[in-house]
């Protein structure tokens, strides 16, 4: 009898995605006119700025928690948030990466509102990670330009189907240019490349280990369909590309505590394990401070190198565990040569085919306080 550590690697190891038919178009959701309607009936948006938050919040967050939230001061102020139910403190106790994904999220707006023909200027007023308010935005009258939306709507991570050619050196330029960060690269099979794949590995086996980190995760995996459309965030399972059979027994029959046993946490790092056989290049950002306003820069920088590696057809996969887990920063900064603060270890590879966007996205009036 095939056993469920079984069926999920077959649902990992499948081509495409589950469910194609039904699925795939949840990453446009939030395109819909009617979501717009919706949320210019009930918080009086304006059409216009109800675009722009839907385009904004395309941006990418770690376990596609979407933290962001927007206070509307007037037509052309807004402030920039966050909601503490949709941190990671488990993982992520310091704000960090949350940090990270508010930076992603207000290049986000600012690429949507120039689509909408307006300038977005962003302003840091953060005291700290843990501030109310984060970020000021203002708005004035510009030319429109769509140049980088199609991008944006069309990027995402993605983690099969990663070639082992190593990036060449005319498009790191290209996919770096205008980011605005410190990025670093090592190829696969360099002492450097190899350094940090033992520690993505080893800091996935103890992060695997901790029953509050997993926990965590547990508690943002939408497995069944009802719970994607309730929730409209976190992990389906198109978006961690369990496809096929596989894809579909977990999003009929997995729950939480399955996501707490054991062979789970083992087909995990057997994913890892799969994942660290077929990509091209590391792409490391850093940050000379750690301050909220180099963060958010960086996760803006991260947004613009998403859309521009989209552009070569270059997949990107954030492997955070060594910058969550003690020990392992430090030491890898000291191994690999970087005296920076790391934000970003990215996975990266061409690919032949990039995959449409799976991952669902909120209606715009939840992002609104």
């Amino acid at each position: 009898m095939i056993t469920r550590k079984e069926l999920i690697r077959t649902g990992v190891s499948a081509a495409g995605v589950m469910l194609a038919g039904e699925v795939a178009g949840f990453g446009k959701i939030l395109l819909r006119s009617a979501a717009e309607e919706s949320c210019r009936g009930s918080i009086g948006l304006s059409g216009r700025a109800a675009r722009i938050l839907s385009g904004a919040s395309l941006a990418p967050s770690g376990h596609n928690t979407q933290p962001w939230d927007v206070k509307i001061i007037s037509e052309n102020e807004w402030v920039i948030g966050w909601d503490k139910s949709r941190a990671l403190p488990a993982v992520d106790p310091h704000n960090r990466e949350l940090m990270l994904s508010i930076g992603a999220f207000c290049g986000a707006l600012k690429i949507s509102a120039k689509n909408e023909g307006l300038d977005a200027r962003m302003a840091v007023t953060a005291k700290n990670p843990f501030s109310a308010d984060l970020v000021k935005i203002t708005f004035r009258e510009s030319e429109s330009s769509d140049y980088y939306m199609e991008a944006l709507r069309k990027r995402r991570t993605v983690k099969k189907g990663l070639l082992s050619q190593p990036i060449n050196n005319a498009d790191i330029s290209y996919i770096t240019s205008g980011t605005g960060t410190k990025i670093c690269t090592f190829n696969r099979g360099s002492r450097e490349g190899d350094f940090i794949e033992a520690a993505v590995l080893e800091s996935n086996k103890i992060q695997a280990a901790r029953g509050d980190a997993q926990a965590e995760l547990a508690e943002w995996i939408r497995w069944s369909r009802k719970d994607v459309m309730k929730h409209m965030n976190g992990l389906s399972p198109a978006g961690m590309e369990i496809g096929g059979f596989g894809g579909w027994y977990v999003s009929h029959f997995f729950d939480r505590e399955d996501v707490m046993s054991l062979s789970f946490r083992e087909q995990t790092v057997d994913m890892v394990e799969n994942f660290l056989s077929s990509y091209g290049t590391w792409i490391i950002i850093t940050s000379d401070r750690e301050d909220c306003k180099s963060l958010i820069d960086a996760g803006e920088g991260f947004l613009k190198l998403g859309i521009n590696s989209w552009r070569k057809k270059i997949a990107l996969h954030p492997m955070t565990q060594p910058l969550e887990e003690a020990g392992f920063s430090g030491n890898l900064k000291k191994n690999i040569g970087i005296e920076e603060n790391i934000q970003f270890i990215l996975r990266a590879g061409y690919v032949e085919e990039y995959p449409l966007p799976v991952s669902v996205r909120m209606p715009v009036e939840r992002i609104i306080r």
